[in-house]
């Protein structure tokens, strides 16, 4: 019965491997993606990349894989600044304790604002609401120049994509763009209100 438990044991040992193996790849891709511009994923995913998800959906060529994935990278690298201003917005936020819910996940870096504590009189209280309006009007700016660069980078997809690839595509990417559009109403809806 030795040589059997030895077996077992082995396998075991080769699956904890194994399992480890892929956890550490997963951890090294996700660390790789934010180690450059140091900055977390976006909180709704470019048109570029659903595609791409859904090449096999799609039947799409190796070029046009190709293409796509020279346009994602060419996105990213003219949102990510975007993407960091969007992070110091949400932590200035979060320090006035009147969270955004949209925009993007993680943190930012310092509070450019100010964002005082302590008691306030009302000329200060005033203040410190257009500081946040003014904040969450350029939420909206920034999540919009994020969004005309994704349709266009999505536009340039679209000239490889056949006449039968195309309806499904549009579908795709009216889908993940309504997702976008929510966080933007909501903060419409908030500067409507005055709920800054």
């Amino acid at each position: 019965m030795a040589p059997f438990h030895g077996t077992i044991g082995g396998m075991t040992r080769t699956m904890l491997l194994l399992w480890v193996s892929l956890a550490l790849a997963a951890c090294a891709r996700s660390t790789a993606s934010q180690r450059e511009g140091e900055a977390p994923a976006m909180a709704f995913k470019s048109s570029l990349a659903v595609l791409l998800e859904h090449r096999a959906e799609l039947a799409l060529t190796p070029e046009q894989v190709e293409r796509f994935e020279q346009l994602e990278f060419g996105l990213h690298e003219k949102n990510i600044g975007l993407q960091q201003q969007l992070d110091v917005l949400r932590t200035q936020s979060k320090k006035d304790n009147r969270p955004w819910h949209g925009g993007y996940m993680g943190g930012g870096t310092h509070d450019a604002h100010g964002g005082k504590g302590g008691s306030m009189g009302p000329p200060d209280a005033e203040q410190a609401r257009a500081v946040r309006r003014e904040r969450l009007e350029r939420i909206d700016s920034t999540l919009r120049q994020m969004q005309d660069n994704d349709t266009l980078s999505y536009m340039e997809a679209e000239k490889v994509l056949s006449d039968a690839q195309k309806p499904r595509a549009r579908e795709l990417f009216s889908q993940e763009r309504g997702k976008l559009l929510k966080q933007l109403e909501a903060l419409h809806y908030r500067l409507r209100k005055g709920d800054y």
